[in-house]
């Protein structure tokens, strides 16, 4: 990176410090017992030299959208140009109109157009799920954070689809619970996330301690490797999965609505009650404060006087966590992109614990991953 300073905001004041405290800074936060990251999309995009290496954010896939359908319309009106070239937005407007249909049909075809965008997305995710770049982007996040000695987990909480969380720990060895349970076939069960893993460390006595180095995954808006089938939710390959079966909250005004449905309304809980325990930390990454429902659930973790807010971003819903002035939320930012996911692994984390890299070695991935990989 350029320059060796940040922007860090506490309290409402604004302070430059060097990468070096930072890094200080970010090795306190990682010795919380109740640690918790929110992954959001724009950690898994990762432009080099202009080009996009992983699954790209909602401006180029407005634009790569409309390069493969320069003609899509709505009720006799072209949409390309508008919306502020957000996908999502364009998708928010074609669900409103789709709920107006009920009452008066202003587009016969509006649920095939809105399957075309979803189509779209998800076939984009599908595309950039192999990167080896953005893996290896994650692989480093999770070296960093962890260590050998820490037996309390990490959540990590991720609107993201995609399967790099996933795919970065099985290639590590990191054990990790997803909401899941079973091998061949695996259930969602989300009872999961409140088990202790625990290894016997006396084989003659009754010794346990909890594993370490385990995470809980938390993909609160779904995945593309989700399907729904009589009522229930199970893990398979994405490319197996129909459109209309896959278990991912797309955005629609009644987005809001559906976290309220299984499994959503058991993975927000999860979230809620992870931040709301005594001494939590929240760090926030590629996350922009757009979605009202995630938002309720952080700051209303500012009712526990211990619970702290971390933020690496910046944008006009971060401005607005800075002018509250509350001691307890922290901004990073630096003109040379420091919250970005690559530069924050690289520059802004602390260097892998040495009892972590003297263990760390590679694993060979599991048959499931590997399987995720496959090609569509």
């Amino acid at each position: 990176m350029a320059t060796d300073k940040v922007i860090r905001y506490c309290g409402g004041e604004k302070k430059e410090i060097s990468k070096e405290t930072l890094q200080a800074e970010m090795a306190q936060y990682l010795q919380m017992d109740n640690l918790s990251f929110l992954v959001g999309a724009g950690c898994s995009s990762n432009i080099v030299d202009g080009k996009e290496t992983g699954i790209p954010g909602m401006a180029a896939l407005y634009r790569s959208f409309f390069e493969e359908h320069p003609d899509f319309e709505v009720a006799g009106e072209a949409l390309n140009g508008q919306f502020d070239q957000n996908l999502e937005k364009m998708l928010e407007v074609l669900g409103a109109i789709h709920v107006v249909n009920q009452v008066r049909e202003i587009e016969p075809g509006i649920t095939d157009k809105m399957k075309t965008v979803r189509s779209f997305i998800r076939k984009q995710i599908a595309l950039g799920i192999p990167s080896e770049e953005v893996k290896a982007i994650y692989k480093g996040f999770y070296t960093k954070i962890t260590q050998r000695s820490r037996k309390a987990p990490i959540s990590i909480f991720t609107t993201n689809y995609d399967l790099f969380n996933e795919i970065a720990l099985d290639e590590l060895g990191f054990p990790y619970n997803n909401g899941f349970s079973g091998t061949y076939k695996r259930k969602f069960n989300p009872v999961s996330y409140n088990y202790m893993y625990v290894e016997n460390m006396n084989l003659t006595k009754d010794v346990w301690e909890r594993v370490s180095s385990f995470f809980n995954l938390v993909k609160i808006h779904g995945s593309i490797s989700w399907v729904r089938k009589e009522n229930e939710i199970w893990e398979q390959h994405y490319a197996d999965i129909k459109d209309d079966e896959t278990v991912m909250i797309y955005p629609t005004p009644l987005k809001d609505r559906t976290t309220l449905m299984e499994p959503y309304s058991d993975l927000f809980r999860t979230m809620e009650n992870r931040i709301v325990q005594k001494n939590s930390v929240l760090v926030v990454l590629g996350y922009s404060f757009s979605d009202d429902h995630i938002n309720r659930i952080i700051l209303n973790g500012l009712a526990v006087p211990s619970y702290r807010l971390v933020v690496f971003g910046s944008g006009p819903n971060i401005d607005k966590l800075i002018k509250m002035g509350d001691s307890r939320i922290t901004v990073y930012n630096s003109d040379d992109k420091i919250h970005y996911f690559k530069n924050f692994v690289d520059c802004a984390l602390p260097p892998v614990h040495p009892d972590v890299l003297e263990g760390l070695q590679t694993v060979p991935v599991s048959a499931s991953i590997a399987d995720f990989e496959r090609s569509v």
